[in-house]
């Protein structure tokens, strides 16, 4: 047996269920902003040249409550009717097509409830008679029927009066009607002190009229993701018009002033978007081009995306190809909030490496001093996608790739080579207890000695030695380091350009604890250099809310960078001394008298301090 079903009906058609009026107080989000927004609105459809709004102060001790009465000389209102007509406005034919209004501003009072007074405005002389009718929000819910008085208060000769209460501060709802305010096309008075106007476009540097929108092309501060670009009548919205961002940072942007526009809809009844139909990605096109008419004329010209600059050639705008100049590159550092962009725009030449290789400053800081000591740096500019596609841009070679290669007892090491031999030879030793103990490669103690008085040892990383404790093969250093930076042609053939290094970085690249300094042979590298190359590359403060001051983390890094440096390029002895001296200058060397010698001695938990005789005496 098989079970069907048959439609009960043949055809459908579209209808609102009763119930949608006990949703009614959800249409709107209830806050005054909005209400003051949709009765601006409504009083400049209706012809007023005025909007005055008035307070009166009914706040309960200790609360705020205000009634708030906003008043308009427009054309009044005819029918009460229309009022609790959801969709029906009243408007002419005219205002209707140009607006599309949605006949439902008042809901934004729905959960508030109003009075409202309004007086015709009659063809003669003669005054028409005023009504008034108080709103619930079970009116309008349609639970209720609101009667509708005679009112000899409306506004004469004619006009409309609404007033309402809400709990709120004085100042919240003078911020509220200023915002309604500010691109209204009427002015606006609150408790008779006229609230700020401006023009939409008034940064505007090029204007264009465009199918009944006024288009204003200005440059902006930042991208406008969030900006509101577009004016319906004082009621901005964000239509996500397009930006343009030239490649000497100036933002270029677009904003639109309806004047008569039916073809743009707005989504009601809150119309608090731009609905998203072809007319809207019309207008984000020629928004777009708009950009390019102003960029053309410019002098000097700007440098524009090769993208733009295609968009712009397919719309028959010519926008200048930007000249044949790059900035030198200058890696980045750990510390990305405060790296600061390299300097200005240079020429290329002949000799020019466009670098695209992107690796972690620990890579690439010592790649940067040894491209330096090598005379390379002149050669080396940064890459600029947005370049991609100009001719004099794509003909330059890459550098892509850079390989670290380290010679130690006559075989050649990649770091990672040389940090996993150094793993293995440091398995199942307590590295912490290492460093505290900061004997080389000698266990403490007497049983350390050899008959001679020797450490026992050969600092050899078979046995067990780190870069870390100051050790490498063969004692100290490698034999040589080179860094081999590949270059790619644009005709696809590759050839390596071989860079003397003295300085590269093995182990973890996150923290400076693990950072394991490997030095040339011959290096004429000194602690406080290293130690800087060392905050280049690895410092990077923490943000966490329990986290020390950025002043004190780098202090604290300094420190532990300068003693790492120190115990490279120098005896123990002389690291604990640049420590010591490194700690004294930063923490107490403020204290000490200027015109005095000052002399410490610690022995123990005892400190003596001896100042001399003032200079002169």
């Amino acid at each position: 047996m098989n079970d069907t079903h048959t439609p009960a009906a043949t055809s459908i058609r579209a209808r609102v269920h009763p119930r949608a009026l006990d949703r009614m107080h959800m249409f709107f989000d209830a806050s005054v902003s909005t209400a003051f927004a949709e009765l601006i609105a409504n009083a400049r459809r209706g012809g007023a040249t005025r909007i005055d709004i008035s307070t009166r102060d009914l706040s309960p001790p200790g609360g705020h409550r205000f009634e708030v009465t906003i008043r308009d000389d427009g054309r009044g209102i005819a029918d009460p009717a229309v009022l609790l007509s959801f969709g029906e406005s009243g408007w002419n034919e005219k205002l209707a097509r140009s607006e599309n209004p949605a006949g439902m501003g008042l809901l934004s009072l729905a959960k508030h409830g109003c009075t409202l007074a309004s007086r015709p405005k009659s063809p003669s002389a003669r005054q028409f008679p005023s009504w008034r009718v108080e709103l619930e929000p079970e009116h309008f819910m349609g639970k209720a029927a609101a009667a509708v008085m005679p009112d000899d208060t409306a506004p004469a000769p004619h006009g409309t009066r609404v007033t309402f209460a809400v709990g709120q501060t004085l100042d919240a709802l003078r911020a509220s009607a200023g915002r309604a305010a500010l691109f209204a096309p009427l002015p606006v008075t609150f408790d008779g002190d006229a609230l700020r106007r401006r023009d939409f476009l008034d940064n505007a540097l090029r204007i264009e009229q465009w199918k009944g929108l006024t288009l204003g092309i200005g440059t902006s501060r930042v991208v406008p993701y969030t900006h509101h670009d577009l004016n319906f009548h004082g009621l901005t919205v964000n239509a996500r018009l397009p930006h343009v961002q030239t490649l000497n940072g100036e933002v270029w942007t677009v904003s639109a002033e309806v004047v008569d526009c039916p073809e743009l809809e707005l989504v009601l009844p809150a119309r608090n978007q731009a609905v998203e139909n072809a007319f809207l990605e019309e207008l984000r096109r020629e928004a777009r081009l708009a950009i390019y008419r102003a960029l053309a004329p410019m002098d000097p010209p700007p440098r524009v995306a090769f993208k733009d600059y295609q968009r712009a050639a397919r719309a028959g705008i010519d926008l200048p190809v930007p000249p044949a100049e790059l900035r030198h590159w200058v890696p980045a550092i750990a510390d990305v909030d405060n790296w600061t962009r390299p300097g200005s725009l240079v020429p290329v030449g002949p000799e020019t490496l466009v670098v695209v290789y992107d690796a972690d400053p620990p890579e690439t800081q010592p790649f940067y001093r040894a491209a330096r000591r090598a005379g390379l740096t002149a050669r080396l500019f940064e890459s600029d996608r947005c370049l991609d596609g100009y001719d004099w841009y794509d003909a330059l070679p890459r550098l892509t790739e850079v390989y670290t290669e380290i010679q130690i007892d006559g075989a050649i090491l990649s770091p990672q080579d040389l940090y996993r031999r150094f793993l293995d030879a440091e398995r199942n030793r307590d590295l912490h207890a290492s460093r505290l103990a900061q004997e080389g490669c000698a266990p403490q103690g007497a049983d350390a000695q050899t008959e001679g008085g020797s450490p026992q040892g050969d600092c050899s990383p078979q046995e067990g030695c780190t870069p870390q404790e100051g050790c490498t093969p063969q004692g100290d250093r490698a034999e040589a380091i080179v860094m081999r930076a590949e270059i790619t042609r644009p005709d696809g053939e590759r050839d390596v350009i071989p860079v003397p290094a003295d300085v590269a970085f093995l182990g973890d690249f996150g923290y400076v604890e693990y950072a394991w300094p490997v030095i040339a042979s011959g290096s004429d590298i000194d602690a406080e250099d290293l130690a800087e190359l060392l905050r280049h590359a690895y410092f990077c403060p923490s943000d966490d809310s329990d986290a020390d001051s950025y002043a004190t983390q780098l202090r604290a890094f300094e420190i532990e960078a300068l003693r790492l440096a120190v115990q490279h390029v120098a005896s123990a002895d002389e690291a604990t001394r640049a420590v010591i001296q490194r700690a004294v200058w930063q923490e107490i060397h403020w204290l000490m008298p200027k015109d005095r010698h000052v002399n410490i001695a610690v022995r123990g938990d005892n400190v003596f301090v001896k100042l001399g005789p003032p200079a002169g005496a």
